[in-house]
């Protein structure tokens, strides 16, 4: 009896996989959309069905990988546990994030410099700009939660702190993609015991 096949959503995702993988290896610029479909299993007319076009497939692909972090990421504050516990175990899972997806970086910078110009252009930094907000937000509602709950100092500016945190995560990001012999866990422990530190009122 021959495998049950697939339904529409299942090849769909199966396609934005698969193109995860090839993007992963090959690069954006470099990938064929006859590349993406031989790594599913499908004629390369069966992409087309789905996505329109390469990019279109590539911006799935983006979605998709930070669904997957931001899941991760909500997760973490679903425990209302103590605030700099949160915000430990928030910046450990960013490290470890990081080093999953050191490709994840490249594969940004190819496709933005392939989209400037183009429609993707507009719609990519939009995503983009949306995504950094949204980790901002995490960020700074545990630095608020931690302020309510007298464990972090009143006076200091979460929204801004959180901007500074989510960009040292994404640099620590770029120097891990350029050289791999940096361990992102014990850096982030590191950075995040100072920041602790800073953070934290004088008797807390």
């Amino acid at each position: 009896m021959g495998s049950r096949p697939f339904d529409r959503a299942s090849k769909h995702q199966l396609l934005v996989e698969s193109a995860a993988e090839v993007f992963a290896t090959q690069g954006f610029t470099s990938t064929r959309v006859a590349d993406i479909a031989q790594r599913a299993g499908v004629a390369k007319g069966t992409v087309y069905e789905y996505f329109s076009s390469k990019e279109e497939l590539f911006f799935a692909v983006f979605e998709w990988i930070n669904q997957q972090i931001r899941q991760r990421m909500v997760r973490v504050l679903e425990d209302d546990g103590d605030p700099r516990d949160q915000l430990i175990t928030l910046l450990r899972t960013s490290a470890e994030i990081v080093a999953e997806h050191r490709e994840l970086f490249s594969m940004n910078l190819d496709f933005w410099a392939a989209s400037r110009g183009s429609a993707f252009e507009d719609l990519f930094t939009t995503a983009c700009q949306t995504q950094y907000q949204e980790y901002r937000t995490l960020a700074a509602e545990v630095i608020r939660r931690g302020q309510r709950d007298g464990v972090f100092r009143p006076q200091i500016d979460a929204d801004r702190v959180a901007t500074l945190v989510v960009s040292a995560l994404d640099g620590l990001g770029v120097q891990c993609w350029f050289d791999s012999s940096i361990d992102a866990v014990p850096a982030v422990d590191a950075f995040t015991d100072a920041l602790c530190l800073g953070l934290c009122q004088e008797d807390g």
